[in-house]
């Protein structure tokens, strides 16, 4: 790593909601507010001509120009669009995240001054394709992504350590020295889940099991609002307008208040109009409850899946659940928590911004190890830093597509099982079908089912240029691995010769260096509010 040209950040580019941290010279992370003076800044764009607003704005004016708004994009990441139109635009996810990083980035130099180089955080549960459509958003904005880091990860990092370098000596409010446990990270965002089961330490932080979905979040149970408003239209007016999607947007932001008042209170009022048509109702939080089990149902099952049979653990071999993420504070999710195992779960870091305290204490961690000088941290700190240790996991097993030679049918051929601490590598050999072969294509996958096509496809791992007139059934040894940023890499062997061969991962959906050179000119073009 070579010297830096502005401070290190750590960056939870959130669904819902972003947040942007730094560590100050005591190794404290703190959040950087933006220039509205809000420590989150809402995960939404506006555009119009060259201009484009980030945050609270944009979203209240989905309201009145949803045809200008783009919001959720993290949902698209990995896709080649997001899936409407924004201004008269089809632009890409990675280039709508990009904004909302570089207003970020704009807002925190107004801190802390110039900013190159952050680690940018996702869910536990993204596959290769999204992790590389995160890191293209970093560089569309103009940053240095030093790393690509699970948020569950920098949740229990910043467990670890926060508060731990405050004094000389000082330990974290949750570890002593020598001391250690065992925690389950419950983490759910505004379109994301994730379950990991941890082990921290005050010398490092290990991964055991971690699995979720990248198509739950707090979004979900803004949606049961939406349908129960609905409901109240058709009831009295035999109407839906949910069939109009302006209407959908502009009701969007009264269902997440509710949702949040819900949370403190036993009712909410509900009052809206449609076509000159009123509905003025009462919500409960019974009500509310009621009608989104089945969500929280899905979330109950997935931590049992990761305790249980994932990390084989009992409830009584974990020590804490941690709560992170805003849609944490709904009383449902707690008291489901503490039924299903009997321990009362931990918010003592704030859910909202724990990621990104985490990711900044680890591009901190990342400078001191890599022997930053010019890191504005104190001696002692830097030297403690250095001997912490963060072991991860990756969430998907790894494969290639191999034809079973009685049927014909292309099955998953699983190398890396998931869960495996990273990083790991494994290899397979494979035998030229016929001689004279100067090239072969294998196709690399990402999950458990047994089919090959059921399966996520990384790409196809093209091994060229093999030396001349080999003979059929010559052995090529291919290796797949999984970096700690839990990123696809691969390498082949002529074992004939015993020498490298040329290898290419060829993957879909991905921009090339070209487009996201475009992108960024895109960017830097607009005039970012």
């Amino acid at each position: 790593m070579t010297s830096p040209e502005g401070n290190l950040v750590g960056i939870d580019l959130g669904t819902t909601m972003s947040v942007v941290a730094h560590v100050d010279s005591s190794g404290r992370a703190t959040t950087l507010t933006n220039r509205e003076g809000d420590p989150l800044t809402p995960s939404v764009v506006y555009l119009d001509g060259n201009e484009a607003i980030v945050g609270k704005s944009a979203k209240a004016a989905a309201a009145h120009h949803p045809d200008k708004v783009a919001s959720l994009f993290k949902r698209s990441m990995g896709a080649v669009l997001h899936g409407r139109m924004v201004d008269g635009r089809s632009l890409r996810p990675e280039t709508l995240s990009a904004i909302v990083l570089r207003k970020l980035r704009n807002d925190a130099e107004r801190r802390i001054g110039p900013i190159s180089k952050a680690v940018i955080t996702v869910p536990a549960f993204f596959d290769d394709a999204r992790r590389r459509a995160t890191e293209i958003a970093g560089r569309i904005a103009g940053l240095d992504v030093l790393e690509i880091v699970n948020e569950p990860t920098a949740a229990g990092l910043a467990y670890c350590l926060q508060d731990r370098f405050a004094s000389p000596g000082a330990a974290s409010r949750f570890l002593g020295p020598g001391q250690s446990f065992t925690g389950l990270v419950y983490d759910l965002g505004g379109g994301t889940f994730d379950v990991t089961v941890v082990r921290l330490s005050d010398r490092g932080f290990e991964t055991v099991a971690t699995d979720g979905e990248v198509q739950l979040g707090g979004k979900d149970w803004d949606d049961v609002i939406v349908d129960y408003i609905a409901r109240q239209f058709r009831e009295q007016y035999k109407i839906d307008p949910r069939t109009d999607a302006s209407w959908r947007d502009a009701i969007g932001g009264l269902a997440e208040s509710t949702k949040m008042l819900l949370s403190q209170l036993s009712s909410a009022p509900l009052e809206t109009s449609y076509n000159n048509h009123v509905v003025k109702t009462m919500l409960t939080r019974k009500t509310f409850e009621e009608s989104s089990r089945d969500l929280l149902t899905r979330t109950r099952f997935v931590t049992r899946l990761v305790a249980s049979e994932q990390a084989k653990l009992g409830w009584e071999q974990i020590d804490k659940v941690l709560l992170v993420g805003g849609s944490t504070r709904m009383p449902m999710v707690r008291q489901m928590l503490a039924d299903a195992t009997g321990k009362e779960p931990d918010d003592s870091l704030d859910p909202d911004q724990v990621v990104a305290h985490g990711a900044a204490l680890y591009a901190t961690l990342l400078g001191a190890q890599a022997g930053i000088k010019e890191l504005p941290l104190d001696d002692d700190v830097r030297r403690r830093l250095c001997h912490v240790e963060v072991v991860d996991v990756n969430s998907h097993s790894l494969g290639v597509a191999v034809t079973d030679r009685r049927t014909g049918q292309k099955l998953n051929h699983i190398m890396i099982p998931k869960n495996s601490p990273l990083p790991v590598a494994a290899s397979k050999v494979f035998v030229l079908p016929k001689a004279g072969q100067k090239q072969v294509r294998i196709s690399v996958l990402e999950g458990e089912a047994p089919e090959a096509a059921a399966n996520i496809t990384v790409g196809d791992c093209l091994v060229r240029d093999l030396p001349d007139d080999l003979p059929a059934s010559s052995p090529i040894q291919v290796r797949l691995s999984f970096g700690c940023n839990g990123r696809v890499n691969v390498m082949a062997l002529d074992m004939s010769s015993g020498k490298l061969v040329q290898t290419d991962l060829e993957q879909k959906r991905t921009l090339t260096d070209a487009e996201i050179q475009q992108e960024a000119e895109f960017v830097d073009g607009l005039k970012i509010h």
